[in-house]
């Protein structure tokens, strides 16, 4: 679904929506209010100074409720001042209803104090009505509109917010999820890895000068221990590669505000429309035995675990019953007006265009069902019914969708922030490889040749195993830009070890050109390509020459190395080398040419700004690399 969002209308396309059914229930509302005033034969001055307090609320809705605090709480002192104005102007000639400062107040107010001056609102608005001397139905219609339209507001608001903040935190909690695998990860390493690379250069410095026998030993114990260190290197990128899997995510329901307004806004109107049932002329309390469990019934099929079935079932249990009983019992018409309820669940029931086909049938029927039973009431009333079962319907679509909508936002919150911390289980896996187990196959490669010169070239042997010991030493360091996400590789210096390793192991090495100065993250990139190469000649060629070239041309840099001794390939062509091109931004070619040789050519923009924290981000085999075809 957030795939979805974004294609459709780009990545702030959640909060718009959210704000857009907002806008759209508070406008249905300012239509109900002067339909209202017009039902009630109001002047025109009155329904203009009724309107008055509405441009300070859309002023507050404009704003984010951590806005500065002092003008939230000026704009909630200018909706109830302006509130009150017609009082001082026109009387009481006009239809008082407060929803606006029951609206603002909470929405602007911290939830233990904005709730008691709900409900002060709530209660001023009943007890107003009853100081002029209007019935108790009407005193408790003014009180339960002013507490639904309030809802209806706040609960939008509320989930806008909600929808802004979870769109906006994404990266934040990614940026988390980060930190904290790379914490996890850096103590796992370190102590493990590093006590071990700790151990192999102290040997190796007691190697040096050391006496023949005592120098053997030395050196023979780190060769092995450079050997058990990559296989524990290799073992620890399989187990990483193996987790890299985000974690479940916990199952994420829709969020209480959503909920429990929704529930309010369906007892109130439910309550009110009852009320006005058996308090009006003709009406009969003993009516409530049946009419509360059925429309209970009905709410809850409309509310739980909506499907399809159960909305016909609320469907047939309320419309064509209640219909069918007005003829006989006129006041019972009052439960049609909760057909809005319906009509929002058939929005978020069915599937566009069936849903709004259904809604829309459901609105024409309420049309209809104004001529029949009799009396037919004004066309203003029939319009202020109509626009009534907008704005229920639509506050039924806007709540559920947008509970769903934090749903899925927080969701995918979890979601990215287990794919965060699974990318990087497996770059530090991709990484462990790339960086340190080149440096130990160096160790056990070189060390087994300082150990045959320490009888035959003591100096040699000597300079052998101080070049070893201060490569182990930059490893350990380099062990911690790994899980730091800091790794930071030098072609020049990859391209002397290049020339040493081949060298030490038998290959004859031809190394030229210089591509001059270029951007870190193209240095570190054909590092890692170097690596990679030469790791993949000594595992998988029985090379006797190797070359290696780089070169630069028109603002491209192009790594070259040539190997014989290439043997025939066997399954499909390793992944390893194309990836790693892929994730540095570069081009890369691999493949078998006459003569037994193998062919590697790498090519990267010069200036190119791509990060050079992540080299290693390449499928490949339990060790992190694949083996290129033929070699």
């Amino acid at each position: 679904m957030i795939r979805t969002l974004r294609a459709a209308g780009g990545d702030d396309l959640p909060s718009r929506m959210a704000r857009g059914m907002l806008w759209t229930a508070l406008i249905l509302l300012f239509v109900m209010r002067a339909v209202h005033a017009l039902e009630n034969g109001f002047s025109g001055a009155a329904v203009a100074l009724g309107a008055a307090s509405y441009p300070p609320l859309i002023a507050l809705l404009l704003r984010r409720r951590r806005s500065r605090r002092g003008v939230r709480y000026g704009l909630l002192g200018g909706v109830t001042v302006l509130a009150l104005l017609p009082f001082a102007l026109v009387g009481t000639d006009w239809g008082w209803l407060p929803w606006t400062v029951a609206a603002a107040v909470l929405c602007v107010c911290p939830q233990r104090v904005a709730w008691p001056l709900f409900v002060l609102v709530i209660a001023a608005t009943f007890g107003g009505e009853a100081l002029i001397g209007a019935p108790f139905a009407d005193c408790f219609w003014q009180a339960t509109a002013t507490a639904t339209d309030g809802l209806i507001v706040f609960s939008l608001y509320a989930l806008a917010e909600m929808v802004d903040d979870l769109h906006a935190a994404r990266s934040e909690q990614a940026r988390l999820a980060l930190v904290r695998e790379r914490l996890r990860l850096d103590g796992e390493l370190r102590g493990a890895l590093d006590e071990e690379l700790a151990a192999i250069a102290g040997r190796l410095r007691g190697a040096v000068g050391a006496a023949p026998r005592t120098a053997l030993a030395e050196v023979t114990e780190a060769t092995a221990a450079a050997r058990r260190a990559l296989a524990g290197i290799r073992a620890t990128a399989s187990r990483y590669r193996t987790r890299a899997d985000p974690a479940a995510v916990p199952v994420i329901g829709s969020p209480r505000p959503a909920r429990a307004a929704l529930v309010a806004v369906i007892v109130l109107q439910s309550t009110k429309n009852l009320v006005y049932m058996v308090c009006l002329p003709g009406g009969d309390a003993r009516w409530l035995i049946a009419a509360v469990p059925l429309v209970a019934c009905v709410m809850l099929l409309l509310t739980w675990r909506r499907s399809p079935v159960r909305w016909l079932v609320a469907w047939a249990l309320f419309v064509p019953l209640v219909w069918a009983v007005c003829f006989s019992l006129p006041t019972v018409a009052y439960l049609t007006n909760l057909w809005g309820f319906v009509m929002g669940a058939a929005l978020v029931t069915f599937r566009p265009p069936r849903s709004w086909a259904v809604a829309a049938g459901l609105l024409v029927m309420h049309a209809v069902f104004f001529h029949a039973p009799p009396p037919v009431p004004r066309v203003v009333d029939q319009a202020g019914l109509l626009v009534s079962d907008l704005i229920l319907a639509w506050l039924f679509a806007s709540l559920s969708r947008l509970a769903d909508l934090v749903a899925v936002l927080e969701r995918a919150r979890h979601e990215v922030a287990g794919a965060v911390a699974a990318a990087e289980r497996l770059r530090v896996a991709r990484d462990l490889h790339d960086v340190l187990g080149f440096t130990l196959s160096a160790v056990a490669l070189r060390g087994e040749l300082a150990a045959r010169l320490l009888d035959r070239d003591p100096d040699r042997a000597d300079a052998e195993l101080t070049a070893l010991g201060d490569l182990v030493e930059r490893s350990r360091t380099e062990l911690g830009s790994i899980t730091g996400g800091r790794v930071r590789l030098r072609l020049d210096r990859e391209l002397d070890a290049a020339v040493d390793v081949l060298t030490t192991a038998g290959i004859s090495v031809r190394a030229q050109g210089d591509a001059g100065p270029r951007a870190e993250a193209v240095d570190t990139a054909l590092a890692a390509v170097l690596r990679e190469c030469v790791t993949n000649v000594l595992r998988h060629s029985e090379a006797r020459t190797c070359t290696i070239t780089v070169t630069r041309t028109d603002g491209t840099i192009r790594l070259k190395v040539v190997n014989d001794g290439a043997r025939p390939a066997r399954g499909e062509p390793g992944s390893g080398l194309a990836g790693l091109a892929e994730r540095t931004g570069g081009r890369l070619a691999a493949g078998s040419r006459p003569g037994g040789r193998f062919e590697v050519t790498a090519e990267f923009a010069a200036g190119s700004p791509e990060p050079c924290s992540e080299p290693a981000r390449l499928p490949g085999d339990a060790d992190g690399v694949d083996a290129v075809a033929g070699v």
